[in-house]
């Protein structure tokens, strides 16, 4: 499908107007969408879809330039003052959501994919070279945990090797022999967070094995998206990212829970752990904004296939108009 990206790609800080509304509030940011504001005749309409770099440091300049022109003179009495703030807590977040993710368009784009996979190898050698600790962490679910670890870790990186396979053949079919594997790889991911979410102990004595395997989570996550979105399930891929979301939200708050109740751990953790506990938590949160924008750009691929990929490789953060 021809796209013509002059009538529907601008470079935002060439788009004053856009800017200007953004500023006194009459348009204003929801993820990684600008839609009319509440109040106005076209209230929750969709303007355009943001587009962020592909290289986190170009992200990093274009979100400082964007929230400093929206910041400037956001002191002063306007109306929409809310909103413009909204805009401004949403372009903070999404400031964080890049360097916890190293990059947004993780999930959709073919450069981010191979971000992805790259990850997901490093996470897999870490895990081996942790292979003693990973299995007392994973004896919780397992009495043969030694060899279940091996196993399991065989049948993840052969379902790795073959997905970038398929991606890159384009197979469709195949990708969607796949989903299934996915699916049991992320649960059981999921699954074993899930119950030392709920263990006080398992937060603090287990802490470097259970962040690694979070990270594993997030990975298979948005790897999941990606092989839905070439295998034509836009739905699904568009719900693993949600879901995931979901997930990490849900074992922050398991986690917050435990450590509540268990006052005889929590009053033994040395401030180094507390301090590094809390930056885990606060990541977890600090990657909804970017799993809820990488979401809707879902939505904008099948819209306009082809369209990310061409744009992506910009240095200023584009609109794509609705």
């Amino acid at each position: 499908m021809f796209v013509n990206v002059d009538a529907l790609v601008r470079s935002l800080p060439d788009i004053p107007d856009v800017l200007a509304k953004l500023h006194s509030g009459d348009y204003t940011l929801w993820g990684g969408v600008v839609r009319h504001s509440k109040g106005t005749q076209k209230a929750g309409q969709i303007v355009g879809h943001l587009l962020f770099p592909g290289d986190s440091g170009y992200v990093q300049e274009s979100l400082k330039n964007l929230q400093s022109t929206l910041s400037s003179g956001l002191g002063s009495l306007q109306t929409g003052m809310d909103q413009v703030q909204q805009s401004m807590n949403v372009l903070q977040g999404l400031q964080s959501a890049n360097l916890v993710m190293s990059g947004l368009n993780l999930a959709v784009t073919t450069v981010g994919f191979v971000i992805v996979c790259k990850k997901l190898d490093k996470i897999s050698r870490e895990m081996e070279k942790q292979s003693k600790t990973i299995a007392e962490t994973w004896q919780l679910v397992s009495e043969a945990h030694e060899r279940y670890l091996l196993a399991d870790e065989a049948r993840f990186r052969g379902l790795l090797s073959t997905a970038i396979q398929f991606c890159e053949e384009g197979d469709a079919q195949q990708l969607r022999i796949l989903i299934g594997s996915f699916n049991e790889q992320y649960e059981f991911t999921r699954l074993l967070l899930e119950r030392h979410s709920r263990m006080a102990t398992s937060n603090v004595a287990f802490f470097d094995q259970v962040s690694l395997l979070q990270n594993r989570l997030v990975n298979l996550g948005l790897m999941m998206s990606h092989v839905q979105l070439k295998a034509g399930s836009h739905k699904y891929a568009r719900q693993s990212l949600t879901e995931l979301a979901t997930d990490i939200a849900n074992l922050n708050a398991s986690r917050v829970k435990a450590l509540s109740n268990d006052r005889s751990v929590a009053s033994t953790i040395t401030h180094e752990q507390f301090a590094g506990l809390t930056r885990f938590l606060q990541d977890g949160t600090q990657m909804t904004p970017s799993l809820t924008y990488q979401a809707d750009l879902i939505e904008l691929e099948v819209k306009h296939p082809g369209l990310l990929q061409h744009a992506t490789e910009a240095r200023e953060i584009l609109l794509i108009a609705a």
